[in-house]
């Protein structure tokens, strides 16, 4: 039978054990056929296979990142860039508002992201305010969404009337936060419930909307290299949208979904528990297709490194802040003993938990209801998400309950990196702890949290060797890895991750045809360099679905 499709005449990095580097590789239907010498691939040549000549460019399995959000992702690639760099000071941020303020019409919501509340306090003493922002656009409310995504929002005085939130608001019960000035009236700082009458007071997003954030978050991924994405915290509607474009034939990534376990704090009291209905139908980890597939249920420990919120054991370092504070040793969003009935239920049913665990306290109790239900000698394979502070002994309980890690190694090599001075050298060498994770032989893949960081694997890969933030300092040396472990991360210990291991991660004869092509072989780069390498085709299922030259393929 001749081939589909064929790459020749470079290099083909496999992952596998066996044959970690070939030549060229030949694929039918949606599958690799064979994988091999050029002039051995070349028999599966005929008249209607489309041949694709490396000429010396690198081929390696689809990259795999095992937590993003794709809605959130591509409604945020339209908002207004608060991302600290390229923005380092509140008058960055407001020239950029103030410039979308002109495009905007009286009275419509203008929406920015990615504003880094350590970067700018660090760099002038004082986070943007209301009055910044009313500032910069006078006539239009205007919501900042913070780099983390677990800190809040900031607001201006048009938002915070919409939402009838004054001098007299009265304060919320921890961990809500209202944040106030020297004449308690509120500054814009708004989170937890007491950003919920905010979140009611922005207009509701249409389907449509919400279904092209979706398919532009999708030609962002490709462009990547990205052939699967855990989605990690698909909503009903989310799930959805992503059927509707599976059946529309508009889903060019593979998706494994995270479904959220139930509304939560920041939902609202009257959510839905969504884990119930799940096992009441019986749905399983892995129900779905290879395009579309049940990845487990998800749910939040803690907060985030950025706003200070994951919870520690030891308080923050750097801006002071009251011991009440929320920001002193961060929160948690579950209570352990609520967090510990989910994962019996869903263990129970055969869905597999996946739960965001940054700071060493929250993953404390993460581990503590683990150890409680999970067997260790089954493949439960249940989650950790982020994985941010480890230290020895969490180590140690990890490797022995066989629990996985997503690793959101991403963070420190992006503008969320400048953080690390919150939680000091002395608890670097046990955060993001990679290298001390393969070693032990725990399952870990790497992840961006995009639109939290940026999607884009070679910055994980990069980070993961050097350790270099985007400053150019190097923290927790001791967790770099070597580029092959690194590609590992993104290749077959993802694939595990989702339950793959059989359909993906490496390039062998039987795989599915998720390829994705880089300029230059990545080990023969200077690590630090590993950003600098292009994706130059994106192969999903055996499709080629971008090209360097002609973009993204509809």
């Amino acid at each position: 039978m001749h081939a589909d499709l064929v790459l020749t005449n470079g290099t083909i990095l496999t992952l596998a054990d066996e044959n970690p580097e070939e030549e060229a590789l030949a694929i039918v239907n949606d599958r690799i056929t064979s994988v091999g010498a050029s002039e051995e691939v070349k028999t599966a040549v005929g008249s209607n296979t489309q041949v694709i000549d490396l000429d010396g460019r690198t081929a390696l399995p689809g990259f795999i990142d095992t937590h993003l959000h794709i809605p959130m992702g591509g409604r945020r690639m339209v908002h207004v860039n608060a991302r600290s760099p390229p923005n380092q000071s509140v008058a960055d941020v407001l020239d950029r508002l103030a410039t979308r303020a002109e495009e905007t019409p009286t009275g419509e919501w203008i929406h920015a992201s990615g504003y880094n509340l350590g970067l700018v306090w660090e760099a002038e003493g004082r986070h943007v305010n209301r009055w910044d922002l009313d500032e910069a656009a006078p006539d239009n409310p205007v919501q900042i969404n913070s780099v983390g995504g677990h800190t809040g929002s900031i607001y201006n005085s048009a938002a915070l009337e919409r939402a009838d939130i004054d001098r007299d608001t009265p304060d919320p019960e921890p961990p809500a936060v209202i944040e106030r000035d020297e004449d308690d009236r509120p500054s814009g700082l708004v989170s937890e419930q007491a950003e919920l009458p905010l979140h009611e007071a922005i207009p509701d997003e249409s389907r449509e909307d919400r279904r092209a954030h979706v398919k532009r978050a999708i030609r962002q991924l490709l462009r990547w290299g990205v052939t699967t994405a855990h989605d990690a915290k698909t909503t009903p509607e989310d799930l959805k949208i992503y059927q509707e474009l599976h059946n529309d034939g508009d889903l060019h990534v593979r998706i494994g979904m995270m479904v959220q376990g139930d509304a939560g704090s920041d939902i609202g009291a009257d959510g839905t528990d969504v884990l119930s209905r799940l096992t009441e139908a019986g749905i399983e980890t892995g129900f779905g297709s290879d395009q579309l597939f049940i990845v487990g249920v998800k749910y939040f420990m803690d907060g985030a490194f950025t706003g200070r919120t994951a919870a520690m054991h030891d308080p923050y370092l750097g801006e002071e802040v009251p011991e009440n504070s929320p920001r002193y040793k961060g929160l948690l969003h579950i209570s352990p003993e609520y967090f510990a009935d989910r994962v019996k239920t869903a263990y129970k049913a055969g869905l597999r938990i996946c739960v965001h665990g940054q700071g060493d306290r929250g993953i404390d109790h993460i581990l503590d209801a683990y150890e409680d239900v999970l067997d260790s000698d089954m493949d439960h394979r249940f989650r950790i998400e982020h994985g941010g502070l480890t230290k020895s002994e969490q180590l140690d309980r990890i490797e022995k309950l066989g629990v996985c890690v997503s690793s959101s190694i991403s963070f420190l090599g992006s503008d969320v990196s400048r953080n690390w001075v919150y939680w000091g050298q002395k608890r670097m060498p046990w955060t993001y702890a990679v290298r001390e994770l393969q070693e032990r032989g725990v399952p870990t893949a790497a992840n961006g949290d995009w639109p939290v960081a940026t999607g884009d694997p070679r910055v994980g890969l990069q980070t993961a060797v050097t350790r270099r933030t985007v400053t150019g300092e190097t923290v927790g040396s001791n967790q770099c890895v070597s580029i092959e472990n690194a590609l590992r991360l993104y290749g077959p210990d993802a694939a595990y991750l989702g339950f793959n291991e059989e359909e993906k991660g490496t390039l062998e004869s039987g795989k599915l045809a998720d390829v994705t092509v880089l300029s230059k072989d990545p080990r023969a780069i200077a690590p630090e360099n590993l950003i600098s390498i292009d994706v130059e085709y994106t192969i999903v299922g055996g499709e080629l679905k971008y090209d360097h030259e002609r973009g993204v393929l509809d």
